[in-house]
């Protein structure tokens, strides 16, 4: 894709160079692939004939047997904008640091080539900032998220002077289980393939993304509106409500696209349905389930009643080990000395391997971690883990499990538990884990009522921000460009320890 995006700022000697591309999405109840590009405030619009011809490139370019569309988005420089978008970024992943800073502690200069940003702190937040890279991170969402060439600097100002010390992140000691069940899928009706672990609706009292739920439907009310906003502006579209019953009932919703229209008939009162949908706060002021696809189904098994568990009691199924470094101490050789957070933090590195790259579909089927405390790997944490699903052949060709070797592994919800308490108080860390292996950790922490709450370090971002002199900022290329060796890659373990091994040369005093 980076190949792609060069050839469009190179076509026809920069014609179309002020546009970023923002994403690709594949939309498959319309058999389509979106490419959404971004183009500055400083341009009024799009004209019809650069839209099409934009559209040309792209197929020239991008062979898919699905059809192609490309959208347009304006890149607003907005101050406010800006600033609200950082505290945003802030209060997702650094809430410490969220708690200390404020909109009037932003300043933004927009000079000739670069958006200059400054943020005022203290002596304390300053120390705490920098040592994790936190400017780092805040360029990388800005450009991502916007045209234009960006500097974060932080500036320390004690004027905002720290009221209390950072307190650590508390972590949840008793927490309820939540034991999802399985159905049997008959006919999808729309939408994309649903994983057929439901959860119970009962477990779901607040807004929620990307929620499984099965049950019966009741009340079928098909609706029409019409539409005051985008292309089909003035057009009239349908919707429809129902009641959605697992022995507890929620309102539902589904805002049908033009092709799904004539399929709502077969909503109809008794039937049981698998729905993958947004938990919301609808216009009733009641939580709401907003669908975004639905199957036919059945259900297979039935629900296990909630279990209490304890984090701290519960015995572990998967046991950590301790490591020692196989080599002959050498006392004319000098210990490494550390940055922070290498210094004092400890910091679990990890890594997952997957049945596949969509975290709502597919499953992890191994878990590599590597402890470093004070600089210093004390511990491993490795263990396969047994899929509800067999393991695709294309999963099997690059990380080599296969369902043989994961036959007699622990399920994810026996063993996510122990890696929960493996992380406990530690930032997590990883290789591109930031786009990832996040994803599917929360995805599995959910599944037993925990929430991802550890400090990230994503090692690719420190990598890039080295600027090494590599081709490209891939494990396998930044492990050899600092001499350490990657024997066994696409293996969660083997991944996780050279990650470490990176971490800690990339984090070494000059």
């Amino acid at each position: 894709m980076d190949e792609f995006v060069q050839e469009l700022i190179n076509y026809e000697g920069g014609k179309f160079s002020f546009l970023r591309l923002f994403g690709v999405s594949l939309d498959a109840t319309q058999e389509e692939c979106i490419f959404t590009f971004l183009y500055p405030e400083t341009i009024s619009e799009i004209s019809q004939q650069q839209r099409k011809e934009i559209e040309n490139f792209v197929k020239s370019k991008i062979s898919l047997h699905s059809k192609i569309r490309v959208k347009f988005k304006k890149s607003f420089l907005d101050e406010n904008l800006l600033k609200k978008n950082i505290l945003q970024f802030l209060k997702n992943n650094f809430k410490s640091i969220y708690a200390e800073i404020s909109e009037n502690q932003i300043e933004i200069k927009n000079e000739e080539k670069v958006i200059k940003i400054f943020l005022n702190m203290s002596k304390e937040i300053k120390s705490y900032f920098d040592s994790r890279f936190v400017n780092i991170k805040i360029l990388e969402f800005l450009e991502n998220n916007y045209i234009g060439t960006f500097d974060v600097v932080s500036v320390e100002n004690e004027n905002f002077a720290v009221a209390d010390e950072i307190s650590p992140v508390k972590y949840k000691v008793e927490v309820r289980k939540k034991v999802r069940y399985e159905v049997t899928p008959i006919k999808k009706l729309f939408g994309k393939d649903i994983s057929p672990f439901p959860e119970l609706i009962k477990h779901n009292s607040s807004p929620k993304s990307s929620v499984i739920l099965f049950g019966k439907i009741s009340n079928v009310v098909i609706k029409s509106f019409t539409a005051k906003k985008g292309k089909r502006a003035g057009e009239e579209k349908k919707y429809v409500s129902f009641i959605l019953d697992d022995g507890k009932k929620i309102e539902c919703i589904y805002f049908a696209t033009k092709t799904n229209e004539k399929k709502l008939g077969a909503l109809q009162d008794g039937l049981s349905f698998l729905c993958l949908g947004d938990l919301k706060i609808g216009l009733s002021g009641k939580l709401t389930y907003y669908i975004n696809a639905m199957t036919l189904a059945q259900i297979k098994t039935a629900p296990i009643e909630d279990e209490e568990i304890s984090l701290k009691d519960k015995p572990p199924v998967v046991k950590t080990e301790e490591y020692y470094e196989n080599r002959q101490e050498n006392l004319f050789v000098k210990e490494p000395v550390y940055k922070e957070p290498v210094a004092s933090q400890s910091i679990v590195v990890y890594d997952l391997e997957t049945t596949g790259l969509n975290p709502e579909l597919c499953e992890i089927i191994e878990i590599g971690a590597i402890k470093v405390e004070k600089g210093k790997i004390t511990k491993k944490f490795s263990t396969f883990v047994k899929p509800n699903e067999p393991i695709p052949a294309d999963a099997t060709k690059i990380n080599h499990i296969t369902n043989e070797m994961v036959a007699n592994a622990p399920k994810i919800e026996d063993v996510i538990v122990d890696f929960y308490n493996f992380c406990k108080d530690c930032i997590i860390c990883g290789y591109n884990n930031t786009e990832f292996d996040n994803k599917f950790l929360r995805k599995a922490y959910q599944k037993v009522g925990l929430q991802l709450q550890n400090e990230n370090l994503d090692v690719m971002i420190l990598a890039r921000s080295k600027h090494l002199k590599i081709k490209n900022a891939k494990l396998t290329t930044v492990a050899a460009a600092l001499g350490i060796d990657l024997s066994g890659a696409h293996r969660a373990y083997n991944d996780a320890f050279a990650t470490a091994k990176v971490l800690l040369k990339l984090s070494e005093e000059n």
